[in-house]
């Protein structure tokens, strides 16, 4: 771990090598032996420094979710102090659903921005702290412009809007490097075999550990996505404007508990243009029918080197050109993601209008959408620490694909059962129905996030050139932006008398597309396991 102030270049020395030669001249890695292959795979230990990062990571999601909690109540409901549900603008719900569809559509479409101004000129460190920066600003206007006096002065609605445009930067500078500059702290890229205290031989095996460390990163996540807890009460008891200064003082200490920690950070510089050589890269591809013809020892071969001036430059190798080949197959798995996403994103508005329809008995309609982040806060170790292991110790590989198809299926199960729970809202007499009846529906979507968003962030990392993992983890973001977009669409259904249809709907959907990615993508994960010959061994333990 260093602690130089100065950002080291973390790329390998041999990157500018065709990978198979690479792979050939690295000195301490071979291929897996044969009577090794079914040793046990297990995780490494991961950096205690990444849980800086993990901290971080906290507070910011506690921001944004702690500030997202209140929206649809704040968008939808009248300003009425005496009323029981909160409310600012009086909008109405298909106003509120499309303008928090628009705050999560371009917080995550800005990701790209984020990742562009990490990979070409920040480096990922410093772009984080451009966007806290930016985020400290957007939430100083959204609680400047909620206090009762802006509400019925006319600037609230005004207010909101700005904010969210500058919040959203914020947050997509954040998510697009966060998660990249957070699995960077762990520099080990080969498996190698390591001799328990119990005498067994075991794999440790980097992807394990990059899983394990995503893991707990969302676990982190959902443990700040908890913040509407405490925010959506104190909207209900006090203000909004108090509600969204919570989070203001929150990402300020976010901010300089990060800058503080500089200097025990493993920091990689910018790049230049990664984002413009890629797309070079992939225009010869596309005009020699393939990555693998594009490889400048094949033009080379057949005499077509010199057609592409860009391909006679020292950096362009057959390494390069894998690099750029295996970030494209990463952004290739994400195509089916927005569907999920679709679903996904139902918790955060139309199901907590579902909830003021039922009855609340004290309890807030926009509370319920805690019990997401508290079903993935028991999930996550459950896999971990019981799950997980238990298939390896019998073999069984519980594939990425699998994972992402089985989360498919329990985000459609969700929206299936908040269609029938509607039918039967339609069906009862107004608020007759206890709002804890909504329950599953949460668990399920969280229990789903488990299976979907940690492995498509393990995907974004471990599938993306170094040069760009921000890039991907972005594009994989964006997904997210997408299904908003597509949900802002679905703004004239997301009322009544439409909810059942449209929660059909989506169930449809979101199974019809987990099928589709087992389908499309079920042997996209095949990748034989690198093994460093010299073992890194615990006290006590025999080397071999």
């Amino acid at each position: 771990m260093s602690t130089d102030s100065k950002e080291p270049n973390l790329a390998s020395p041999n990157d500018s090598q065709p990978i198979d030669s690479k792979l050939d001249s690295h000195p301490s890695v071979t291929p897996i032996p044969a009577d090794e292959v079914g040793l046990r795979r297990v995780p490494d230990r991961i950096p205690w420094v990444v849980l800086l990062v993990i901290i971080v990571e906290l507070g910011e999601r506690f921001t944004y979710f702690g500030l997202s909690g209140p929206l649809q109540n704040y968008i939808k409901n009248p300003y009425d102090p005496g009323a029981e549900l909160p409310g600012a603008l009086g909008k109405g719900q298909a106003v509120a659903t499309a303008l928090g569809n628009f705050f999560k559509f371009w917080a995550y479409a800005s990701t790209v921005i984020g990742a562009i101004v990490a990979d070409q000129f920040l480096g990922k460190f410093k772009a984080i702290l451009v966007a806290c920066a930016i985020y400290i600003v957007g939430l100083t206007v959204l609680v400047t412009t909620a206090t009762p006096a802006s509400i019925q002065g006319g600037s609230a609605f005004g207010g909101l809007v700005a904010s969210m445009v500058i919040l959203g930067l914020g947050t997509g500078g954040i998510k697009a490097n966060v998660t990249p500059f957070c699995a960077e702290q762990y520099q080990k890229v080969h498996a190698y075999v390591k001799t328990l205290k119990s005498g067994e031989r075991v794999i440790v095996d980097p992807d394990l550990t990059v899983e394990r460390m995503f893991m707990w990163f969302y676990w982190a996540v959902n443990l700040g996505a908890l913040s509407p807890l405490i925010t959506v009460n104190v909207e209900a008891k006090a203000s909004f404007w108090l509600a969204f200064l919570i989070p203001l003082i929150v990402i300020v200490i976010v901010a300089i508990v990060f800058l503080g920690s500089s200097k025990l950070f493993l920091k990689t510089r910018p790049h230049g243009s990664p984002i413009v050589d890629a797309a070079r890269t992939v225009s010869i591809a596309i005009a020699e029918q393939g990555f693998e013809n594009a490889k400048p020892s094949l033009l080379q071969e057949q005499g077509r080197l010199e057609r592409y001036p860009f391909a006679t430059r020292p950096g362009f190798t057959d390494y390069s050109v894998e690099k750029v080949r295996t970030g494209i197959t990463a952004c290739k798995l994400f195509l089916l993601f927005p569907f999920y996403f679709i679903c996904w994103i139902q918790i955060w508005n139309n199901l907590i209008s579902q909830a003021g329809q039922m009855a609340l008995h004290g309890t807030p309609n926009d509370l319920l959408q805690n019990l997401d982040p508290i079903a993935l806060i028991i999930f996550i170790p459950l896999l971990d620490f019981v799950v997980y292991p238990l298939l390896r110790r019998h073999n069984i590989n519980f594939r990425p694909e699998l994972k992402v198809t089985a989360g498919f299926i329990l985000v459609s199960l969700s929206m299936v059962y908040a269609c029938v729970l509607q039918y039967y809202i339609y069906k009862s007499p107004p608020n007759s129905i206890h709002v804890w009846i909504q329950a599953p529906a949460y668990a399920l979507v969280g229990f789903s996030e488990a299976f979907v968003i940690i492995t498509g962030l393990e995907l974004a990392y471990t599938k993306a050139p170094e040069s760009l993992r921000s890039l991907v983890s972005a594009l994989f973001w964006l997904t997210i932006g997408i299904a908003a977009a597509i949900c802002i669409a679905l703004a004239p259904v997301s009322q009544d008398p439409y909810l059942v249809w449209m929660y059909g709907s989506l169930g449809i959907v979101g199974l019809v597309a987990g099928i589709l990615f087992y389908v499309l993508f079920g042997r996209a994960f095949d990748q034989p396991i690198l093994l460093e010959t010299v073992e890194a061994i615990d006290p006590g333990e025999v080397r071999v």
